[in-house]
């Protein structure tokens, strides 16, 4: 019976372990402007794992996203904010950004848990 309520114990805990994912982030700070609404996305190949809207209230925002399929492998991140609300990134007539953006890429780390990052201007 010891040894049954231990298998029990055993599989309890390794079942717990692996329904805990890692919690990361990624921060975007010191943004221009405190206003509109940032659209940021995150794929890993053809997976796409983030696609999210949020609305501007300070100077930088928190995301959380879960990069745990995601370590060791290259993750491309895109943002932009939108300023006039019409869910599009708008182009100057030379095609470059003409709102804050950002397109990076990264290698996720376990032991990395936040990823901070800055828009772009162009001027």
């Amino acid at each position: 019976m010891k040894k049954l309520l231990f298998i029990f114990a055993l599989i309890a805990i390794c079942v717990n372990a692996k329904a805990e994912t890692p919690a990361y982030t990624i921060t975007l700070s010191e943004l221009p402007y405190t206003e509109g609404t940032i659209y940021v996305s995150a794929t890993c190949g053809d997976k796409e794992f983030l696609k999210v809207a949020i609305e501007v209230e300070e100077d930088s925002v928190i995301i959380p996203v879960d990069f745990s399929e995601s370590i060791g492998k290259e993750v491309s991140i895109r943002a932009f904010q939108d300023l006039d609300e019409d869910k599009q990134i708008k182009f100057d007539s030379y095609g470059r950004p003409a709102e804050p953006f950002l397109q990076t890429k990264i290698t996720p780390r376990k032991e990395k848990t936040n990823y901070d990052f800055k828009l772009s201007v162009l001027r």
